[in-house]
């Protein structure tokens, strides 16, 4: 019998399984079954995310407890003050994430760790600066961000507020590995679970709004300034909208249909608003109120985009272009407020703009980047604070994410929605829209233009080929871009820069990562596969000193990036 039929029969004649869940395993297909219990779940860009079923393969409440405990066990191993400091723990508001939650804080508890357990779901930043906040050695939150309805998991959080890096997360796994999955699930001591008050509410939100750059100019637009929001059944409408009022932003229409949080999504088949489809409600709304900026956040309220009027249509702007707006807020707000450190940093993923770096270099600050994946860019925050090599005023990623200063080490989508409001009422006061303002950027510092697409695998060896396909773009380079010459390409993986044209190689400052960049003249791709779903994404990044030139580059760039992957 194959190993993977085993583990089923073995799972499916457990006395520890529900009837719900053995129903539900009887009625799972063949592949299905097969790929729940072939493997067990896997860490990706942001812990560990999966379909919602039975089996190692699934997020259930035997995974959640079994990953609670590795997790615990790092704690109380890597840090022996962990069992005096406890671990943060909170949830969003999908389906069984309170029962995973609870399931969670009882394996933790076992251990002797005290949990501080939010007792209402709320979003992932406050979960991230709840650890930073109270001192705890950890933080876990319950969450599958935006992925569609049947997905749940779990994110890791250092004592710094941040992710775990890859290789704590290989610590977890590894212990995660050691563990029996099949077994009784902890009953946990209840006198070591402290829940949370509202206290928390009002320090966290209290935080955001200092780190917004509030100037008090901007007060009598604030009121003026015509905003739609929508949190797509999320827990962002638990804070946001207060949030908002509380700064003087009080001509705020919310999509009523979507407020209350709700883990079917009812109204949001893919609630996530990287997707333009999930705007479909608050631009109907926004057309009736004639809103001057929409806002929609996403399940957790960990990532935020946004759409404003341009040449009378809403027209959604890229994490690319709300990233450095967002920049140029903060750091313009900062030197004048006079709050401006002396080394001033950005942080950005590898494949968002370079002009996030020139708006950084404007204000005397530095531009650093970072793998893609929020662990990664908030942990080189933070290293980099810690090692008096300056202060993080933004860090940001082209999938709609931003973290705001330093009162959490994670994104932060009511953060950067606060800081971009008090940009659209500066904005409002000047008589110009969010899109002259990029405008603005771009006559200062070039153009520059970015697009994506990405390259989905399916079936059971899709892991397989995708691998294959990373392995074809290392071993047969492309000569040039569209028509573009190439000047430099970079194997992340192996920390290697090859220069084509001088026959020459040099080492990069990072490396581990499975992406292939290329650098050419006027514009860059990167290649990668996806942390998180079967997919390979390909990221375009033009750039000219005119907006024809820089339309031009990627167009070069659009013809070449599926010829590399034989589309």
């Amino acid at each position: 019998m194959e190993i993977w039929r085993k583990q089923f029969q073995d799972w499916l004649e457990s006395p520890l399984l529900e009837e719900e869940e053995r129903r539900q395993m009887e009625q799972t297909a063949e592949e299905e079954r097969r790929l729940l219990f072939s493997a067990p779940l896997a860490f990706g860009t942001a812990g560990l995310r999966g379909e919602m079923a039975p089996g190692p393969g699934g997020v259930n409440r035997f995974t959640i407890a079994q990953a609670a405990l590795a997790f615990g066990r790092f704690l109380l191993e890597t840090q022996p003050e962990a069992r005096q400091k406890g671990v943060c723990l909170c949830c969003d508001a999908r389906r069984n994430s309170r029962t995973f939650a609870d399931a969670a804080a009882r394996a933790l508890s076992s251990l002797g760790l005290p949990i501080f357990l939010f007792p209402q779901p709320r979003p992932t930043p406050e979960l991230s600066f709840a650890v930073r906040c109270l001192g705890a050695a950890g933080g876990m939150n319950v969450t599958a961000s935006h992925n569609p309805r049947q997905f749940n998991g779990c994110k890791l959080y250092r004592h710094t507020g941040a992710q775990l890096t890859d290789e704590e997360c290989a610590q977890v796994a590894r212990r995660m590995a050691d563990l029996p999955l099949l077994a009784p699930l902890p009953q946990g001591d209840q006198g070591k679970i402290h829940a949370l008050d509202r206290s928390i509410d009002r320090q966290y939100l209290e935080a955001v709004a200092a780190e917004s750059q509030p100037e008090a100019q901007t007060l009598p637009w604030r009121g003026k300034l015509t905003l739609v929001y929508t949190p797509l059944h999320g827990v962002g409408g638990l804070l946001l909208p207060q949030l908002l009022r509380s700064q003087g932003f009080t001509d705020l229409h919310c999509v009523e249909e979507q407020m209350a949080p709700d883990g079917d999504f009812p109204t949001a088949p893919s609630p996530n608003p990287e997707i333009p489809q999930a705007f479909a409600l608050a631009l109907k709304l926004a057309r009736q109120v004639q809103a001057d900026l929409v806002i929609a956040t996403d399940p957790d309220a960990d990532r935020v985009a946004f759409a404003a009027l341009r040449q009378g249509e809403y027209q959604i702007l890229s994490g690319h272009q709300a990233g450095c707006l967002l920049a140029e807020h903060l750091f313009s707000a900062r030197r004048r407020l006079g709050t401006l450190p002396q080394r001033p940093f950005l942080v950005k993923s590898l494949v968002t703009t370079q002009l996030a770096e020139k708006i950084a270099r404007s204000y005397g600050g530095q531009g650093l980047d970072a793998f893609t994946g929020f662990k990664h860019m908030a942990n080189l925050a933070q290293n980099r604070e810690d090692q008096g090599q300056g202060q993080c005023v933004l860090a940001f990623e082209e999938a709609i994410g931003a973290m705001v200063g330093s009162h959490c080490r994670d994104k932060d989508g009511l953060a950067a929605a606060l800081a971009l409001c008090h940009l659209a009422a500066q904005c409002l006061s000047q008589g110009i829209s969010l899109w002259d303002k990029l405008e603005q950027l771009y006559q200062t510092h070039g153009f520059y233009l970015e697009d994506a697409f990405s390259l989905t695998f399916q079936g059971p060896e899709a892991q397989a080929r995708m691998a294959d396909a990373m392995d074809r773009l290392r071993a047969c380079p492309p000569a040039d871009l569209g028509g573009l010459p190439i000047g430099e390409i970079r194997d992340y993986l192996k920390g290697i820069a090859l220069e084509p044209a001088a026959n020459r190689a040099k080492p990069l400052c990072l490396s581990g990562a499975d992406m292939v960049y290329y650098k050419a003249a006027g514009g860059d791709l990167a290649v990668r596969p996806s942390g998180t779903e079967p997919k390979i994404k390909c990221y375009l990044l033009a750039q000219g000193q005119s907006r024809a030139q820089a339309e031009e580059s990627l167009a070069a760039l659009r013809r070449a990036a599926p010829a590399l992957l034989g589309q």
